[in-house]
Parts: structure tokens; C-alpha cells; sequence
């Protein structure tokens, strides 16, 4: 534990880490509680406990006991956190490189948010362009030295490749960058000018410009400093003078964690579907984001480990026989393994490499085999050191610690159950082997600043030395041989030989659920809230954008998103939801007055019954027979009987019914008036005369009565038929519907199994790609060995002409010599 009485010094005390539970927080509501970043202090895993009284920084010996330090300390300052809206406000930023600045000088740069340092990059010296890996020179896209002018093109003198993660903000209204000469520090202390400890130059970032999710990249022109109170600018660092910088400002509102509460079920039901669903309409970018933060929410409320075993079973299923390309490939199950070794296997990683690293750091020996970048008498030395370097890394491995991550062997150990049942062992340690070296320990090695091994990029020799020995590393984890591809290294198969067995013992260690090594679990903590809330942004950002149908076939997820979304403001972004899933379902309403006329009610008007006949015996009336075009369907409910009103008695004006909510029926003129009023029939003789009317009042009553009924009895009908079209016409619609999302899915799923096809087969022939890449390049290296000897023998020919033109005039001076030498003693003879 370690105290700071002033931000940025460091000057430190130690105490025991207990220390800081003697803070009274509950008192002061402005208590902020932040971490350190490393480059402040020069310790790593520091937090700053701010309030009105007193400025403490606090170290731990882990990121993971640090995060529970920070959260434990704000429950007590806000013991209702959780259950409170807040607003949180994050920097992510690359400082890579600068250019056009003074020679033979070394520079820094400082990271003030609001006037208050909250970082500082190492000091770097300017110089020719170094060889460095696209990770690091454009913050892990890929595109080093490219766009903006930089790179070598762009005359880069200075690199820094460094990366700052800045969580915890106060909200922030200037982000600055300063650039420092870095001077000797006795020069400092002797010195009368406090100008050497101004900045020479400074850069403010745009927030406007870099708020969001994706990165903003842009070389930035230095402005010269200009002291307080003078009215010139001493400019020290030139007019073309800029600095790369890569950066990204998100401020996250997250909500009490009630409102996220069906979110965290769905997700923790539907993780799998939801996966297959998303994976084959993301970019490398969002599989990255994604994958992290559902890490992290499943970590948080321990369904992490299954879904890790639930990804890599799917991947080796995906793959089938193409083992080579496990966790080869730009998938989620490869971006969610990265993330929790990351997050689960931290103390490991530094207990493990920590020292190795710090150790090259600082000035090892070179290791450089390849006989076209060192002299001959330097390679048997530099094998050697090489062989020495790839044999500490390897016992630092073997060796088991007792920090292995106990999280990681349950994975790794339901892998290769799952593997074993369906008897593919080999590839179960091939999943083993390629989740830990090849995207965990051997990035490390090759990029220890992206996995917080330490701050600075390596310097050029440095980073050869990285370089080979991860490339030995995962050789021997691959239980690989060196081939012709890189013949420099043919000398190190010895001892990957020597050294395959106990590494296989590593990996079964590893993997062995019933291992009586001592193992160490996560206790680190994660923010559920603030996670949850990362995820539902990133979810509404990707989903917001696809088309419709796509958005269809994720329901329920979208109107969940949208659901918590309604709680952020009006200004927020919602998903579009079709009216299918949007709304509920559309019922059938009946008609307004259906029920007086439904044969279901009991409210049908009941008639007397004639006193005479039948004496009191009731007789039902025979039911009204359906139009044919009206189709036969048998009634839920008996109808009740109709009783039929003899004509003695006078029909009533009004309906008798004690339904008081039916209409009153409609009055009946009396039979008889409209009798009367017809012409008197003529006498026939053998008819007797009968003057009554009761007759016909009879007569006129039945027929009235029938009537009535027939017409009631035709309305029914055609009410009924109208329901039924209307719900034949509602059962036809859904029917449709469902078919129509049948084939929907249907297509979805086969154009889904056709982008996988395509992306085997792309993957494939990038494969065939690199191999005739690489063949190519060995046919250029050897034409240009070709081309040399050539032109050696040509200039050999050439000088064997001269030679023997040279020989030639010899042989003709000799001629002559002798010709003349001849004639001189015949001339001699002749005088003698």
C-alpha cells in the first residue's frame, strides 16, 4: 500500500492496505474516488480517494484488488448506488507518434483533463522511422503509417504507440495534450529558468468530435506554449510540428438497476440465440465490443464459465475438421475468450511474464538469428541467447503458479469433456492450446503494453526479441517444427523437441478438473449497472441500423431495448419495431348490438300459451330452417323454446322480456282492422253464414306471428354468417402470416448457412493466399539469388574477354619480340 499526500508526486509511504478503511466517507457527498494511471505515480493499481479535506492515493498489489478497493470505498460514500441514476464519463485514447520536431532531443507528453494531469507517456527520442507492428502504431486497426501522412511517408521522427484507458471522470469540458521536453534532472534542479518547466507546445481535443463509440483519428498541429502575462510566443518545436492521436470520449447514463432487470434475464436465457442470430451481420468491430460486454455482464452474475464452454463447444462444431482454424478466426467465441483472460487472468499474466518483460526492458541481449540482419560472428551468440530467453519463458510457464485462474481450468476442462464425448481429443487440445498461447500468452509476449505488462512500446531490438520468442513459443505449444519458411530457425527444433513434453504436462494440468495444484479465483469486481448499460447502448447502436426484417427475427430483444430506452430521454435512439411486434395482437370485436340478437343469450321473448289447447302442455315450435347459403353450424347453447300465442289473446304492444336492455318490439296493427276493411264476400248457398271474425283474427295472428319470427330468425342467420366470415377472413390473415414468417426464417437460415460457406471458403483461400504469397516470395528471393549469380558470371565472361584480349595482345608482343629477335641474330649470322 502506498500514499500519496499530492496528486502526482512520488514521493510514497508505506501502510497496510486496512488503512483506507479508516475514511470516514458517509459524511462528505463530494468524495470522489477514481483510479491512478501508472505513468502518474510510477506504480501500477493506484486509486485517489478526493474529498474537502484531504487528497490520498492508495496502491494494491492487482487491478482486480484495486476494483474492489474503489468499489467498496463508493458504497460507503453512496450506499445506494445501484439503485440511483448517474452519468458516467470514460477517455480512451492512443498518443502514436509525432513529427517535425527538433532533433537529438527527447519528448513527452502529458494528458490534462480540465487543468488536472491524469497522465504521461514515457519520454521517446526523435529519430529515424522504427519498424513497429500495426497494433501498436494505430491502436490495434491495423493501418500503421497509413492516411493522415504519417508513417514513413509522412517523415514520422518521433513514435510513442501508447495507450490510455480513462474511467471515472468528472464531467469533462477540455481535454489537452501537452508536449514536454524531457531534461536532465539536475538541469532541472540548478536551473533559474522556469520556462524549462513549461510545455513547449499543446493540442486540444474536439469533444464534439470524438464522442461516440468509434475512434477518431487525426494528426493534431502543434500550438506553441505561450507563458501567462507575455505577450510573445517563443516557438521551440517549429510551424510543421503535429501529433497522431486516436481517441474516443463516451459519456454512458445509467439507469437504477430495476429498470434493467428483463434485460438481464433475457440475456441470461438467450445469450446463445442471441449470439447466432447477431454473429453473421457484425463487423470484426462490434463481434470485439460485443464479446466484451457480454463478458463482462455474464461475469457479473455468474453465468461467464458456460457461456465461454457454450462458444468454444459451437466453434469446434462449426469447424468440424478444419482444426487449424480454431480461434484463427474473427468470431465471437474468439473475441470472448480474449476478454476474459484478459479480465480473469491479469495477476496471472504479471506473475508470470512480469519480470521477464522488465527485464528485456532494460537492455537484454540481442537475439537476432536471421543471418541477413546480423554479422556472422555475432549469430552464434545471439542463438544463444535466443535459447536461453525461450528457456526462462518456458520454465516461468511450466512452473505452475498458484495464480493460474481457476475460472480458465473449468472452462478448459468442459472442453475437452465435450470434446472427449464426441471423440475428438486431439481437438479438445487443440482448443486448450489455442485459447492460451495463441490469443493469450503469446500476444503478450509479442504486445505486453496491450495487456498491461507495462506502459512504453518496445524499443526496436526489444521488440525482435518479442517477436522470436513468442514465435518459439507457439511453436512449442503447437508442438510444431520450423520449416523452410523460416530456415534461420531450424536451429531451435532441438529444443522444441526437448522441451514438448513438458509443456504437454502443462496443458493436462491445465485441463484437469481434479488438479491438486492450488489455483486462484477472480475477485475483482464488475459494475453490473454500468455493464448492462454498455450493452443495451451497443445493442440499440447495431441493431437501430439493420433492416427491418432483420430486426424482426431478434424479438423480443428490440422492444426490451426499447423498453429501457424509454427512460433515457426523448433525444435517445430507439429501434424501429414493426407493428407485429410493436402492438399487441388484434382481437375480434363483435358488433355493438350482437348480443340481443346471439342465440347464446337467454333473452329471447318468451309467448304465452294458449289455455285451450293441450291443457297447459307445452309444444315447441319447430326451428326456422337456415338459408343454404348460410353454412350449418351446431350451436354451443340450446336455444330456448318458443311458445306460440293463441289467437284469443291480443298480441302486446311491447316485449315482455326482463332483459331491460333489448329494444322494444316493434306494434302489430290487429288482424281485424285490416279484414274489415275488405269487401263482404258473396253468399254461396251451401255454406252456412257465420258473421264472428274470430276466424279470421286467428287466421291473421298466425300469419303475423310467423312473419315476425321468420324475419328474426333471417337476421340471425345473417349475423351469424358475418361473424364467421369475419373470423374465417382472421384465421386465413394469420395463417398467412405464419407461413410467411416460416419462409422468412426458412431463407434467413439458408442465406445464414450460405455466408458461412462463403466465409470458409474465404477463409480457405486467404489460406492459399498466404502459401502462395509466401512460395512467391521464396521464387522472388531466389530469382534475385539467380539474378546475382548471373551477374556475377556475366562480369566474370566480361572480365575473361579483357583477359583474353589482354592475352591475345601478350601473344602478339611475343610474336613480334621473337620475329624481331630472329631477324636480329640472322642479321648477326649473316654479318659474322
Amino acid at each position: 500500500m502506498m500514499v500519496a499526500s499530492e496528486y502526482g508526486s512520488k514521493e510514497s509511504l508505506s501502510i497496510p492496505v486496512s488503512a483506507a478503511k479508516s475514511l470516514d466517507l458517509s459524511e462528505d457527498q463530494t468524495t470522489v474516488i477514481r483510479p491512478v494511471h501508472s505513468s502518474i505515480l510510477g506504480e501500477k493499481y493506484c486509486f485517489q480517494v478526493i474529498n474537502s479535506e484531504n487528497n490520498h492515493c492508495f496502491g494494491c498489489s492487482s487491478a482486480a484488488e484495486r476494483d474492489r478497493w474503489i468499489e467498496d470505498l463508493r458504497r460507503a460514500a453512496h450506499p445506494n448506488k445501484d439503485n440511483c441514476e448517474r452519468t458516467e464519463y470514460s477517455l480512451s485514447l492512443w498518443v502514436n507518434e509525432a513529427k517535425d520536431l527538433p532533433p537529438k532531443k527527447r519528448y513527452y507528453c502529458e494528458v490534462h483533463i480540465d487543468g488536472t494531469l491524469f497522465a504521461r507517456t514515457s519520454n521517446r527520442a526523435v529519430g529515424k522511422s522504427v519498424q513497429r507492428s500495426s497494433q501498436a502504431a494505430d491502436g490495434g486497426s491495423g493501418a500503421a503509417g497509413t492516411g493522415h501522412g504519417g508513417g514513413s511517408s509522412g517523415g514520422c521522427q518521433l513514435f510513442w504507440g501508447e495507450f490510455f484507458e480513462l474511467d471515472n471522470l468528472p464531467p469533462v469540458n477540455q481535454i489537452t495534450l501537452h508536449l514536454f521536453k524531457d531534461e536532465d534532472p539536475k538541469k532541472k534542479r540548478h536551473s533559474k529558468d522556469d520556462s524549462i518547466l513549461n510545455p513547449l507546445g499543446s493540442v486540444a481535443l474536439n469533444l464534439a468530435e470524438i464522442k461516440g463509440r468509434a475512434y477518431q483519428e487525426k494528426w493534431y498541429p502543434i500550438v506553441p506554449y505561450k507563458p501567462p502575462g507575455t505577450s510573445v510566443i517563443k516557438d521551440q518545436i517549429g510551424q510543421q510540428a503535429s501529433i497522431r492521436v486516436k481517441s474516443k470520449f463516451k459519456i454512458l447514463k445509467i439507469l437504477p438497476i430495476e429498470r434493467y432487470k428483463e434485460f438481464a434475464e433475457y440475456i441470461t436465457v438467450n445469450y446463445v440465440d442471441m449470439c447466432s442470430s447477431l454473429e453473421p451481420l457484425l463487423n470484426v468491430r462490434e463481434k470485439e465490443e460485443l464479446a466484451g460486454a457480454l463478458v463482462h455482464v455474464l461475469q457479473s452474475i455468474g453465468k461467464a464459465k458456460e457461456f465461454l464452454t457454450d462458444l468454444g463447444s459451437a466453434e469446434v462444431q462449426r469447424l468440424g475438421e478444419n482444426e487449424a482454424l480454431i480461434f484463427r478466426e474473427n468470431t465471437l467465441a474468439t473475441k470472448a475468450i480474449d476478454e476474459y483472460m484478459k479480465l480473469v487472468g491479469q495477476k496471472y499474466l504479471i506473475d508470470t511474464l512480469g519480470d521477464f518483460i522488465a527485464r528485456l526492458y532494460s537492455g537484454g541481449e540481442s537475439c537476432e538469428v536471421d543471418p541477413q540482419k546480423c554479422s556472422a560472428s555475432d549469430l552464434p551468440i545471439n542463438q544463444r541467447h535466443l535459447k536461453e530467453t525461450c528457456a526462462d519463458v518456458v520454465k516461468r510457464i511450466t512452473d505452475m503458479h498458484d495464480s493460474f485462474p481457476a475460472e480458465l481450468n473449468e472452462i478448459f476442462s468442459r472442453w475437452l469433456s465435450d470434446c472427449e464425448d464426441r471423440g475428438q481429443t486431439d481437438i479438445g487440445h487443440r482448443l486448450i492450446s489455442a485459447s492460451l498461447f495463441l490469443r493469450f500468452l503469446c500476444p503478450a509476449i509479442l504486445s505486453p503494453s496491450l495487456f498491461g505488462l507495462t506502459q512504453a512500446y518496445p524499443e526496436p531490438n526489444t521488440l525482435r526479441t518479442l517477436t522470436l520468442t513468442a514465435k518459439v513459443i507457439q511453436n512449442l505449444a503447437n508442438s510444431t517444427l520450423f520449416g523452410e519458411k523460416e530456415e534461420y530457425m531450424f536451429f531451435m527444433n532441438e529444443f522444441l523437441e526437448q522441451h514438448w513434453e513438458p509443456m504437454r504436462g502443462f496443458l493436462q494440468k491445465v485441463a484437469d478438473p481434479d488438479s491438486e495444484i492450488a489455483m486462484a479465483r477472480f475477485d475483482g469486481y464488475v459494475d453490473l449497472p454500468l455493464r448492462l448499460a454498455v450493452l443495451h447502448n451497443l445493442l440499440v447502436d447495431i441493431i437501430s441500423v439493420m433492416k427491418q426484417d432483420r430486426i424482426d427475427n431478434l424479438h423480443p430483444l428490440p422492444l426490451i431495448l426499447n423498453q429501457i430506452t424509454e427512460f433515457l430521454g426523448q433525444e435517445a435512439q430507439r429501434i424501429p419495431v414493426s407493428s407485429i411486434h410493436g402492438k399487441p395482437k388484434p382481437t375480434y370485436l363483435l358488433p355493438k348490438d350482437l348480443p340481443k340478437y346471439s342465440p347464446l343469450q337467454n333473452s329471447m321473448q318468451q309467448l304465452p300459451m294458449d289455455s285451450n289447447s293441450n291443457q297447459g302442455k307445452e309444444r315447441q315450435r319447430k326451428q326456422v330452417q337456415r338459408a343454404f347459403s348460410v353454412p350449418n353450424r351446431p350451436s354451443r347453447h340450446q336455444r330456448q323454446p318458443i311458445k306460440r300465442q293463441t289467437s284469443k289473446e291480443e298480441l302486446p304492444t311491447q316485449c315482455q322480456d326482463d332483459n331491460q336492455d333489448q329494444d322494444p318490439c316493434l306494434e302489430i296493427s290487429s288482424p281485424s282492422n285490416a279484414i274489415k276493411s275488405k269487401a263482404p264476400a258473396a253468399k254461396v248457398l251451401w255454406i252456412k253464414q257465420n258473421n264472428s271474425n274470430e276466424p279470421y283474427q286467428k287466421i291473421g295472428q298466425a300469419i303475423e306471428e310467423t312473419s315476425i319470427l321468420d324475419r328474426h330468425a333471417q337476421e340471425l342467420a345473417e349475423l351469424r354468417l358475418g361473424v364467421e366470415q369475419v373470423t374465417e377472413r382472421e384465421l386465413e390473415m394469420a395463417k398467412r402470416l405464419e407461413d410467411f414468417i416460416v419462409l422468412t426464417q426458412d431463407q434467413n437460415t439458408q442465406l445464414q448457412a450460405e455466408v458461412q460457406e462463403l466465409r470458409n471458403l474465404l477463409a480457405t483461400r486467404e489460406e492459399q493466399l498466404a502459401s502462395a504469397t509466401f512460395r512467391l516470395g521464396v521464387i522472388e528471393e531466389e530469382r534475385e539469388e539467380d539474378e546475382r549469380k548471373l551477374n556475377v558470371a556475366v562480369a566474370a565472361v566480361e572480365r575473361m574477354n579483357v583477359l583474353e584480349e589482354q592475352f591475345a595482345g601478350l601473344l602478339k608482343d611475343v610474336h613480334q619480340f621473337y620475329a624481331v629477335n630472329a631477324d636480329g641474330i640472322k642479321n648477326t649470322y649473316i654479318n659474322t
